[in-house]
């Protein structure tokens, strides 16, 4: 090859040369030109086909239903369902499971986490369909997988459209008749109006009784189905990502080693708080600020989980991101960072207990039963955190798995288990001692809370069984929906007014 053939930025063959329009330069001595990161790649590895375009469809289709419908219901889960069936993976088995609860459940303290749960299967289930493993996902590849779904999902709909668009060079024949209809149309049009005023009768012909706003509306959903769906198929036949390693920059040992010390520190403050105030030492202090002690055991505790939730990220983050250049601060790092997870499961536990006491006095509510189950959660985190760090199966990177598993296993109990009946037994149980019931809150809870009210009002005084009778009494006694709409617990509490109301 000549010199006049050569152009800037070019690559020798063996990638060690660039030529920078005068010589030769060493790779290293330049900028390097580097493709797109490989998460942001949208390259394919199959090609839509007709199926692909009429799966689509169909769930644009069922999701215009239960779009429509304006609430969760049978619909829903369908949208969902035909999205897994189109999946060929076993993740998409888990999508179709909480997406059932969408028809099962009414709770929006479950519904909008079910939902969050079936997209993100959905998702997960397209991204490793050909390489891939949820219980071999670091946090990087995780996040790199996110921004490669989204890409993909962005160009669904040139993904299933391609079918259509390369058969357009078979429509040809047609063209006449489309000429045909273009010259035609406003004739008739013209025609069938002086028509229509001449004669009533004909004129009723094109009385069509038409919601156009309506079908524009339809138009959209179905459109907005497709997209969706579309996006996940085309992700399902992207290139597969490789192994993804986190950055390749490193942060010194010393800068971690002083952020754990920092979070030590302030926790192990806080575990002599806890042991000064529990000995009765703090007496001034509390008084001082106005507060008994009553007061101070049953408050704090939502700082307390925060403060849990946002070590953990620490943690997690600091723990990928720290470089060590000697086995000395590697085992230092580890120390302090156990004694982290020690102390912050200190700190959940005080707030645990802080949460109970404050329930049995002032009774429980959803947000009070979610936060306790989080802290519970939260701190099966920490201790998988710590198994993580201690090197437990270190050659697989098992830890965004077996957290999500365990989120997953906590939501999937949580619908079996029908929270907010469980709420409405706990306050109905308090009832029994302190005599009295948050009637107000009880009537703001969602249809999987009325079979509990009406089976349960018997085991309160009769003053109390009769205010929760008039909660459970005020929804409909009826229940009559499109097919789409349709909610076993919408139907399940209106059956349980005729008979108990």
């Amino acid at each position: 090859m000549s010199e006049g053939s050569w152009h800037v930025g070019q690559l020798s063959s063996d990638g060690q040369w660039r030529w920078d329009g005068i010589a030769w330069q060493p790779t290293s001595a330049g900028t390097v030109y580097r493709p797109l990161p490989r998460w942001l790649g949208v390259e394919l590895r199959t090609s839509a086909t007709w199926l692909s375009l009429a799966a689509a469809v169909l769930v644009g289709l069922t999701a215009d239903q239960a779009l429509r419908a304006g609430s969760f219901g049978l619909a829903a889960s369908l949208a969902i369902i035909f999205t897994g069936l189109a999946l060929l993976f076993a993740a998409r088995l888990a999508a179709v499971l909480f997406a059932a609860w969408l028809t099962v459940r009414s709770s929006p303290w479950l519904l909008w986490p079910d939902l969050v749960a079936s997209c993100a299967l959905l998702g997960l289930a397209a991204s490793v369909a050909v390489r891939g493993s949820l219980l071999d996902i670091g946090v990087a590849e995780a996040t790199a997988r996110t921004f490669h779904a989204l890409a993909h999902g962005l160009a669904g709909a040139a993904f299933v459209l391609k079918p259509a668009v390369a058969a357009r060079r078979h429509v040809a024949s047609i063209a006449p008749l489309a000429r045909g209809l273009l010259i035609a149309i406003p004739i008739g049009a013209v025609l069938a109006g002086l028509l229509a005023t001449a004669d009533p009768v004909f004129a009723s012909f094109f009385n069509l009784n038409f919601d156009f706003g309506r079908l524009t509306l339809d138009a959209i959903f179905v459109v907005a189905g497709s997209l969706g769906a579309a996006g996940v198929l085309r992700l399902a036949a992207a290139q597969p990502l490789t192994r993804m390693d986190g950055p390749m920059w490193r942060l010194g040992s010393v800068e971690g080693l002083v952020v754990l010390a920092m979070l030590d520190a302030i926790f192990g403050g806080f575990a002599v708080a806890q042991l000064v105030a529990a000995a009765g030492a703090a007496g001034d202090t509390l008084r001082a600020a106005g507060i008994t002690y009553a007061d101070y055991a049953r408050s704090g505790f939502f700082q307390l989980l925060w403060v849990a939730g946002i070590t953990a990220v620490v943690l997690i983050v600091f723990s990928r991101i720290t470089g060590f250049t000697q086995r000395s601060s590697r085992r230092a790092f580890l120390l302090l960072g156990e004694i982290g997870v020690v102390l912050t499961l200190l700190i959940v536990l005080v707030a645990f207990q802080r949460l109970r006491l404050y329930e049995s006095a002032y009774g429980f509510t959803m947000l009070r039963l979610y936060s306790q189950i989080f802290a519970v959660w939260i701190a099966l985190v920490f201790v998988l955190l710590a198994a993580d760090m201690g090197g437990l199966f270190r050659r697989r990177r098992w830890f965004v798995g077996a957290t999500s598993i365990s989120a997953m296993g906590v939501l999937l109990a949580l619908n079996m288990a029908n929270p907010e009946a469980v709420v409405v037994a706990l306050n109905l149980d308090l009832a029994r001692s302190i005599h009295k019931v948050d009637a107000q809150y009880l009537a703001e809870l969602s249809s999987d809370a009325t079979p509990a009210l009406l089976d349960q009002r018997a085991l309160v005084d009769p003053a109390l069984g009769r205010e929760v009778s008039r909660v459970a009494c005020a929804g409909p006694r009826s229940y009559s929906v499109s097919p789409g709409a349709f909610n076993w617990s919408d139907a399940a509490a209106a059956s349980a007014r005729r008979r108990g109301c």
